[in-house]
């Protein structure tokens, strides 16, 4: 497989996981907020991510005999939206409702899975 698309999903499974310690206040686990400097990185870590997903998506996938000679592209879709809806709720300034957090993590999780495809099958 592709070393840019291997290292752009292991970059996408660590702000995954800060992504998961994030929303435990909206799971009522806890009610803090963690430091910023932790929702700094997995910002910081998807936008590496996409970034680095996009340059293995420019210079070409290997091909597939598997069917998913698209996802590649739709998981670049999906964790750009992430991304925008992320961005969105850092310029808020105040705590999103929920369901702005859930729609927000229901994207990166359809990119991460898609993105794990690619990765499994490719």
């Amino acid at each position: 497989m592709n070393v840019s698309v291997d290292l752009a999903f292991w970059l996408l499974c660590a702000t995954v996981a800060l992504g998961s310690a994030l929303a435990l206040p909206y799971l009522g686990v806890t009610a803090r907020r963690l430091p910023w400097l932790v929702r700094t990185v997995h910002g910081m870590l998807g936008t590496v991510s996409l970034g680095t997903l996009l340059l293995a998506l420019q210079r070409g996938l290997p091909p597939s005999a598997m069917g998913t000679a698209g996802f590649g592209l739709a998981a670049a879709a999906f964790i750009g939206l992430a991304l925008i809806l992320g961005l969105a709720i850092v310029f808020f300034r105040v705590r999103p409702p929920g369901i702005v957090v859930a729609f927000h993590a229901g994207l990166a999780v359809a990119g991460f899975v898609v993105l794990w495809t690619v990765v499994s099958l490719g």
